[in-house]
C-alpha cells in the first residue's frame, strides 16, 4: 500500500500489524508535519490515537537497536506532526466593505503643571529609651 492522503482513509480498516506497516514507512519518510499525509491523519479523530500507539510500540522495539538514537528522533518529529493543529477549511475570500472611518478629533491638549512643593519632612525623632523595673 502506498503513502498518501488517500492511502490514510483505508488505514482505519487495516489490521494492527499492517497499520504499524504503514506507519514504519511514513516515520521513514521524514516528511515534514504539514505534508498532506500528516494532515490527512490529524482529520481522523480515531486514527490518531492508533498512529501514536503504533508510534509508542515502534519506540520499544528500537529500544537496544543500533539505529535507536535515529528512530527515536523520526519517532519524535511523527509524534510533533500529529500534535500540529488541524488547520481549519479555507473560506473564499470575499471583496473587502468599506467602512466609514470616522474624522478624526484632535486630541485634547495636556497642560502640564509643576508640581506642587511639598513641605519639607523633618527626620524622625528619636524615641527616649524607657526603662521598667521590676516591682519589688
Amino acid at each position: 500500500m502506498a503513502i498518501g492522503p488517500s492511502a490514510v482513509e483505508r488505514w482505519l480498516d487495516l489490521s494492527t500489524e499492517e497499520l504499524r506497516a504503514q506507519v514504519k514507512q511514513l516515520v521513514s519518510a521524514r516528511l515534514p508535519g504539514d505534508h498532506a499525509v500528516w494532515q490527512a491523519v490529524r482529520r481522523h479523530p480515531a486514527l490518531v490515537p492508533r498512529v501514536r500507539g503504533v508510534l509508542s510500540g515502534l519506540a520499544a522495539t528500537a529500544a537496544g537497536s543500533k539505529d535507536e538514537a535515529m528512530q527515536k528522533v523520526w519517532i519524535s518529529k511523527a509524534r510533533a506532526a500529529l500534535d500540529q493543529p488541524v488547520a481549519a477549511p479555507v473560506k473564499t475570500a470575499r471583496k473587502p466593505v468599506a467602512k466609514e472611518v470616522p474624522a478624526e478629533e484632535p486630541e485634547p491638549v495636556i497642560e502640564l503643571r509643576e508640581p506642587e512643593p511639598q513641605e519639607p519632612r523633618q527626620p524622625p525623632r528619636a524615641v527616649p529609651t524607657m526603662l521598667f523595673q521590676e516591682p519589688g
